[in-house]
């Protein structure tokens, strides 16, 4: 996180907070099922992990 942010006045923090707030919920709306879905499946992943194939006991010579 940048520490650096440049002085603002109070109205213009305020507008700039409202502004991220809305685009944030604009964002949600429209991408919303996408990201449910994204962090569904990496879910599933986690709990149920792909099993990498075994190699065969035996390796041919």
């Amino acid at each position: 996180m940048p520490t650096d942010l440049p002085p603002l006045s109070d109205s213009s923090a305020v507008e700039i907070l409202d502004f991220l707030h809305e685009l944030i919920f604009r964002f949600e709306a429209h991408y919303g099922a996408q990201i449910h879905r994204f962090y569904d499946q990496q879910r599933d992943v986690r709990i149920n992990p792909p099993v990498a194939p075994r190699p065969d006991e035996e390796e041919p010579f």
